[in-house]
């Protein structure tokens, strides 16, 4: 049984949306605490009828997350970001760079809220991109060098707002808020998703 880290994934709620920060020296990177705590926040968010959505975000200004860590025996428990799909709207306020898992970690929010300065990185585009990615953007990170800026990402509709540095998490919980008080919002949002190559409204920082 892998128990979890209380300060690895640091949770609060805020008027019913809760917030989990990632927060593990090393880039935020995802091991089995990261994990654990993950899903701990996530099975809460989804079991709590008082919860009416979430943010994920990352703690310090650099690193959203820098996906799996690879050292021998930390890994993360693969395929815990399935567990974003809770029923409820989720929001990605990205602080950094957000590479490898922790972009998948991303894609798998509803919506994502990015900070101006934030990166969307893969280490071998060309052998695999997840599916998520409208099929524009994934060419693109094939011929580049497998980064994408939070602008690039907005143009396609991939990021819902690009905002200022540190504004991400008020923007991201503004926003669930918003989601959380009207009728019908949060199963719309649920819905339609994103990906699908359009821009999305306020895409570039309205």
């Amino acid at each position: 049984m892998i128990t979890a880290s209380p300060s690895v994934v640091r949770t609060e709620v805020f008027d019913g949306v809760l917030v989990a920060t990632i927060d593990r020296p090393g880039g935020n990177a995802m091991d089995q605490h990261v994990s654990r705590a993950l899903f701990e926040a996530l099975m809460r968010l989804g079991g709590d009828p008082g919860l009416h959505a979430g943010v994920v975000t990352g703690a310090g200004p650099e690193f959203f997350c820098a996906g799996w860590d690879l050292a021998p025996g930390v890994g993360g428990i693969a395929g815990v970001h399935d567990l974003f799909r809770v029923g409820k709207p989720l929001i990605a306020a990205v602080n950094g760079l957000a590479r490898g898992g922790g972009f998948e970690l991303a894609l798998v929010a509803d919506l994502i809220v990015a900070a101006e300065h934030a990166e969307f990185a893969l280490p071998d585009p060309a052998a695999r991109v997840p599916a998520e990615l409208p099929e524009e953007l994934a060419d693109e990170l094939r011929r580049g060098d497998g980064r994408l800026t939070a602008a690039a990402a907005a143009r396609c509709g991939l990021v819902h707002r690009v905002v200022p540095a540190g504004t991400e998490l008020p923007v991201a919980l503004d926003l669930a808020h918003r989601l959380a008080a009207a009728p019908g919002a949060a199963a719309l949002v649920k819905e339609i998703g994103r990906g699908t190559g359009k821009p999305a409204p306020g895409a570039g920082g309205e």
